[in-house]
Parts: C-alpha cells; sequence; structure tokens
C-alpha cells in the first residue's frame, strides 16, 4: 500500500462523542496519576526537547479518549501548558490516546492560513497522537511540537555575503561563502572563503538572499563611495546559481538613481553625498521562496519580483512607498533593512535628521508589512530616538550617533590626518528571534562615505588623507508577553552594562568598543548571531564576522576566538571602513520525517484508546525503491520509531518500511515468536497497520508497508504495524 504524505500530518482519530467541561460524579480508576500536556514552537528538526532553542506555544486543544464514544477536550493555555485531571471521569480504565487537535497560527491547507505544521518526533517531542497509562497513580507528561519549514536550517551551514572591493580592484571577488564555524583570519588562504562571483559581474552589492529551492543566491546593488556598480547599474539586481557558478542579472530596479561614479575626482569625492539615498538597501526572499522583496533607497519604495524566474523584466504590481510618517520632516525617511519570519516583512530605516542636524530627531523605525494584504501596519512597531549615548568607536572620542551629513560636501567633516569616526546610524538589517524579539542592525553611513587613505570628501580639503572607523551597532528589542516591542534597557528588556551585545569590541577591550557593520544572521536552531564587524580576530584594517552569543550578548572573553577574517587592505578592502554587505544563510530546504509506532493490538488492526502498550526492540528497515537498505532501527520503549534527513530520507522518493518483529524485546508473557501480524484493515491512516506480512502468513518474521514522502518540510506519522499474541 503506498501512503501518501500529508502536508498537516493531522491525525484525525474518529470520535463519536466529544464532551468539554465537567463530566460525571462517578470517578475514574482509583489512584490515577495527572497528565501534564506542553506545547511548543521547534526550530530544530531533531525531534528532542531543548529549552534552550524552544519556545512555549499557545493556545491549542488537546483530546482524551478512552474508547470510541469517551472523548473529552481540554484547552492548553497562552503559556503552552494543559494539567489535566482524569479522576472524575466516569469508569474510566486509566488508559487514553492523546491527540493535538489545534493550536495557534496552525497551517490550513484549505486556505493557505497560518503557518505552524506538526514538528519532527522523537526521543523528546511526541507525534500528534499518542498514548498515555494512568493506571495505579503513574503520571505522564506529553510534550507536542509545531514548527514553521521555512525555519529549518541544518547544523553549521554556508553562510554568504558580498566583499565590497575598491574600484582599484574591479576583478577582486565580490560574493563570497565560508562554513558557520569557520574561525580565524582567511588572509592569504585561497579556499576559504569561496569566491562565488567578482567585481565585473556585480559590482559592489550590499543586499543578499537565498532561494534554497534552487540554490541561487540575488544580491543587490549599493551606493559606495569608491565602489564601482556592476553592469547592471544602481538599480541591478544580480543572481549567482550555485550549481553552475553563473553570475547573471535577474531583474533592473526602476527610478534607483542617476548619479555616476568618478573615481578619477579626489576618488570618487562627490559620490560620498549619494551614499543611502540612491540604489538599493536590503533585499529579503519570502518563506516559500516565491518573491523578492526589495528597498529602493532612491524612491524610498518596496518593491516585489517573482524569484521563481530566471529573470524578472518588471516588479509584481506598483512599487509601495514605505511609511516615512514617523519622520519630522518626512524627507528625512531613509528606509534600507529587511526582516522576515511566518509570513510577515520588517521594513526598518531611520529618521536620519540630515535636514535640520537635530541630534534629538535621530529614529529607528520598523514596520510591518502583510504580503497577503499588501498593506503596511497602521503604525510603526518600533519607534525608538537615537539620541543616546554609545560607546567609542575610537577612543576617547564619544561614540553617540550623529544626524546625516548634508548634501553640501563643503560642510563635509573632518578628523586630519588621521583614524577617527563620525557614526551616522543606517538600519540595515533585522533578524527576528524565536520568542519574535527583534534584533536590529546598523551600518555606519560613514563608513561608505569615506574609507582608507582616503581624500576627505569636502572639496576644499583634498590634502586631508583620512581612514574611518566604523561606529555601527546591534540593538535587541524584546517582545512583551502584550505583543508590544521594548528596547533593550527597559524592564521587560533587561541587559547588563551599556549594551546587550557587549560582545561588540576589538579582542583588547580597547580602542574600538563599537565594531558592528550592520549585517546579521540567525539560525534559529543554533546559539550564536553573526553579525558583520571591523578588525574581527587580530589583524587590522580587516573586515569579517563576529559570532555573538545569543544569551549573554558577548564574544567570549577573547572575542577574537569568535571571529572570521574576510576582506583585508591589501586586496582591495576597506580597512575600518565598511567592507562587505549582508549576511545570509545558505540552508537546505527543511526535511522530512516517516514513522511512528509498532503496538500491541487486540488483532483488530486498529490501536483501540486502551492500546498505549508499544513493543520495543522491533527492527525497522528503510528500503529504497531497489530495494537497498538506507538506514536502520529499533522500536524504543514506546515502540516508536523515527526515519528523516539524518537517515539519509529524501523528499518525493518512494520507500519501503520493514518491520522484523524476531528482534522484539521479550516480556513476561510472550516472547518474539508469539507475536502475529495484524491485519490491514482499520479505516483511519492515523490508526491502522500498514504492515503487509510477507507472503500474507500473519507469523513471518517480517512485513512491510510501502510510503511516497512528500515535499520537503512533509511530516508522515502514520506508518505504524500492530502485532498481536495469540491466546
Amino acid at each position: 500500500m503506498i501512503r501518501k504524505t500529508k502536508w498537516l500530518g493531522t491525525l484525525a482519530l474518529a470520535c463519536a462523542l466529544t464532551v468539554t467541561g465537567a463530566p460525571g460524579s462517578a470517578g475514574a480508576a482509583p489512584g490515577e496519576g495527572k497528565l501534564t500536556v506542553n506545547l511548543i514552537r521547534d526550530f530544530a528538526a531533531k525531534g528532542d526537547r531543548n529549552p534552550n532553542i524552544q519556545v512555549p506555544h499557545g493556545p491549542g486543544t488537546v483530546r482524551l479518549c478512552e474508547r470510541r464514544n469517551r472523548c473529552r477536550t481540554y484547552p492548553i493555555g497562552a503559556d503552552g501548558t494543559a494539567e489535566i485531571d482524569t479522576t472524575t471521569w466516569t469508569g474510566s480504565p486509566g488508559r487514553y490516546s492523546v491527540e493535538l487537535l489545534d493550536w495557534a497560527d496552525k497551517y490550513d491547507p484549505a486556505t493557505g492560513q497560518g503557518f505552524l505544521h506538526p514538528s519532527l518526533a522523537g526521543p523528546g517531542l511526541s507525534s500528534h497522537l499518542g498514548f498515555v497509562d494512568l493506571r495505579n497513580g503513574k503520571d505522564a507528561t506529553v510534550d507536542f511540537g509545531v514548527w514553521n519549514p521555512d525555519d529549518y536550517c541544518q547544523d553549521n551551514p554556508d553562510l554568504a555575503t558580498p566583499c565590497q572591493q575598491a574600484a582599484t580592484k574591479p576583478g577582486g571577488k565580490t560574493l563570497v561563502s565560508f562554513s558557520y564555524t569557520s574561525r580565524g583570519d582567511t588572509q592569504g588562504n585561497p579556499n576559504n572563503p569561496t569566491a562565488l562571483a567578482n567585481g565585473t559581474q556585480t559590482g559592489t552589492a550590499y543586499g543578499v538572499a537565498y532561494r534554497k529551492k534552487d540554490r541561487r543566491i540575488f544580491t543587490g546593488a549599493y551606493a559606495k563611495r569608491h565602489g564601482d556598480y556592476g553592469p547592471g547599474g544602481p538599480g541591478a539586481i544580480y543572481v549567482t546559481d550555485r550549481g553552475t557558478g553563473a553570475t547573471t542579472l535577474f531583474a533592473t530596479v526602476p527610478n534607483a538613481g542617476t548619479t555616476a561614479h568618478n573615481q578619477a575626482d579626489r576618488i570618487d569625492a562627490d559620490f560620498a553625498a549619494v551614499v543611502g539615498q540612491e540604489s538599493l538597501g536590503d533585499i529579503e526572499i519570502s518563506g516559500d521562496g516565491s518573491r523578492l522583496y526589495v528597498v529602493n533607497m532612491n524612491d524610498r519604495s518596496l518593491y516585489t519580483y517573482d524569484a521563481t524566474q530566471p529573470t524578472a523584466a518588471a516588479p509584481l504590481g506598483a512599487p509601495l512607498p514605505i511609511p516615512a510618517t514617523a519622520c519630522t520632516p518626512a524627507a528625512d525617511w531613509r528606509p534600507m533593512g529587511l526582516g522576515m519570519r511566518d509570513g510577515v516583512l520588517y521594513v526598518g530605516g531611520v529618521c536620519s535628521a540630515q535636514s535640520t542636524q537635530n541630534v534629538s530627531q535621530l529614529r529607528a523605525v520598523v514596520w510591518t508589512f502583510n504580503p497577503a494584504t499588501g498593506a503596511f501596519g497602521a503604525a510603526p512597531v518600533v519607534d525608538e530616538p537615537l539620541d543616546f549615548p554609545r560607546d567609542p568607536a575610537v577612543v576617547p572620542t564619544p561614540g553617540n550617533w550623529k544626524p546625516w551629513t548634508k548634501d553640501d560636501l563643503t560642510q563635509f567633516p573632518d578628523g586630519g590626518n588621521t583614524q577617527w569616526a563620525y557614526p551616522q546610524p543606517m538600519l540595515s538589517d533585522i533578524e527576528i528571534e524565536r520568542d519574535g524579539s527583534l534584533v536590529l542592525g546598523f551600518r555606519d553611513r560613514m563608513g561608505d562615505q569615506s574609507g582608507l587613505a582616503i581624500p576627505n570628501a569636502n572639496p576644499a580639503k583634498a590634502n586631508v588623507i583620512e581612514s574611518i572607523a566604523t561606529g555601527g551597532d546591534l540593538y535587541r528589542v524584546c517582545r512583551t508577553t502584550t505583543g508590544a516591542y521594548e528596547w533593550e534597557g527597559g524592564a521587560a528588556c533587561p541587559r547588563t552594562g551599556s549594551e546587550f551585545y557587549k560582545g561588540d569590541e576589538w579582542y583588547t577591550g580597547g580602542s574600538h568598543l563599537e565594531t558592528v557593520q550592520g549585517a546579521l544572521a540567525l539560525p534559529l536552531g543554533g546559539d550564536r548571531l553573526a553579525a558583520t564587524v571591523m578588525d574581527p580576530v587580530r589583524t587590522v584594517n580587516s573586515t569579517g564576522v563576529g559570532f555573538f552569543d545569543r544569551w549573554q550578548g558577548d564574544r567570549g572573553a577573547d572575542p577574537s576566538q569568535q571571529g572570521l577574517g574576510l576582506s583585508y587592505a591589501d586586496d582591495g578592502g576597506f580597512g575600518k571602513a565598511n567592507g562587505l554587505g549582508d549576511l545570509e544563510l545558505l540552508c537546505d530546504e527543511p526535511p522530512v520525517q516517516i514513522g511512528n509506532r509498532v503496538w500491541r493490538d487486540k488483532a483488530d488492526g486498529t490501536q483501540s484508546y486502551d492500546e498505549t502498550a508499544g513493543i520495543p526492540g522491533v527492527t525497522v528497515i528503510l528500503r529504497d525503491a531497489t530495494g537497498q537498505e538506507i538506514a536502520r532501527k529499533k522500536t524504543d520503549a514506546k515502540g516508536e520509531y523515527y526515519f528523516d534527513h539524518r537517515d539519509g530520507l529524501r523528499p518525493n522518493t518512494q520507500y519501503t518500511v520493514e518491520f522484523d518483529k524476531s528482534t522484539a524485546d521479550p516480556t513476561d508473557d510472550y516472547e518474539a515468536q508469539d507475536l502475529q501480524w495484524t491485519p490491514n484493515t482499520g479505516p483511519n491512516p492515523a490508526t491502522d497497520s500498514d504492515a503487509e506480512p510477507d507472503g500474507g502468513d500473519s507469523q513471518a518474521d517480517t512485513a512491510t508497508a510501502a510510503v511516497t514522502t512528500g515535499p520537503p518540510g512533509t511530516i508522515d506519522h502514520d506508518i505504524d504495524a500492530g502485532l498481536w499474541v495469540a491466546s
């Protein structure tokens, strides 16, 4: 029998009567234990229970049944927990099926609404239909998991980032990849990072997005002094195919600006006024890989493209102006950063105070955008002043944010012929934590207006040769229990010291105390946040990645041990100025899982509510369509088994699951040879037996079930086998 995988994996256990509320007065079996149900949101896709990377999820509904027409539903609270007392059940035998029926944000295939599916099961997380025995005072706990398959990323993925090369190095690498666990300086290493594209193909880029379905990396053009555009100009989006290695033009965003680079004019000095005001900001791909979102920094609008096509001649629909209502004046609104989780796009920017030069008007602003309705939220979810004290980018100069420099370059500041800093905020990237909190990455605009040993942009100061040290930053914005957002340092978003991400410093703890350069990557199943930083290891005048502890905000006692150098002054880098673009995780598609239970049956081929006993020790073999063994397991104490990506299971593939009862663990009332296969007659895929004994002989050692896995992210926990003992 070939079983088709179902997206929801919903285990429809028929109950002729479902009752909610107070049952009858006659009690159940004396001394019955308590049942605790926990509902959690999972991110790691390993089937285990790990509170460090899982969060409670609620509300929900669970159903208990103790016979076909004796079922009751119980609410799971907003805290993800239900404490269930069955001692008031009339005449209950103390054994129950436990089924998760409903949960917040449950995916509905009929409407496409919701995004949370049943998660992978295993040693810590239950399938969505389980069985408990509460007799003789035994307590039981069932942990149900749900997940968004879009959240999945494998252990140790590769990361991709644009290397922003000086115009004097036109053939230098402009898109690279490297392992998430890479650490140390890579200067002189020809293989780490891996070059994916060069300057003649993409020019200077910032935004990066990855379509995992066909392994294509998108990069967007970026306006940076002394860094030329690629062949597609200021509105170009390029795509690099990881399979073929080819880089081509994907789309050209219209109205992205007209200012040309002029490297002959004091090393592109006039272009300093263009940074953050022309070309493209961040780009982001939807969870299903169908849409590519782009910030046009020239017209301050959001563009959407069909990401499934090799090229896109035009955007989908008209561009949408990103609301400027939080800024006074509105003309100082400068959007750039994007982030996406659970079908919601987060769009961030700053009120630059460029026109007024009033630091009290500097603000960080984040809007939500609903792709389903095409509308921004009624108000920003973050609207925070940026006039607070900050640590120095170059000790001892205060590192407080400054208004954006004016377009009139005769007023452009300078620090003399020395290393100096003039931090101007650009909200360049947004990541969303497991609990919905935001991590905001801020790029220092001056890092793109200046560079390493470069003339000051003021035409009257051409003899001032300066080197900039950037002073970007990271901020945590916590989501509270009410759904609101609170900036770090508040009662609902505590921190120690002046900032949560206190690892934002050079390894000596001196000289540079604000080293972040604004791009972020956050694997939800991991324990570290990656961010672009200057001098990430110990080589000065370099740019790379720092890896921050998710809970403590530091990079360890020696931050250089959690750093990776990628761009250096002698290979076209910009020294302590911005040298990299966005960071993007190159995640695999989400895994699939099949399996569930070998149980002791009453010979009718259907898992009854009181058949809580599994049969441990049964060998289960996964075979491909040719009969080749792929993996094998033994059923656990509950009689359960599971196969997934770690065993070589692939989506959209035919397999055979073979059960061998000869290895079953003996008990006081049966040996393995006493067990017989039950008939495959049950009407419900969730509760019937799927194992067809060899030759139709119920006493054969082996029985098999055919299964075809579904698309990436699907779960099928309905591959069961019943065994009974003849009296």
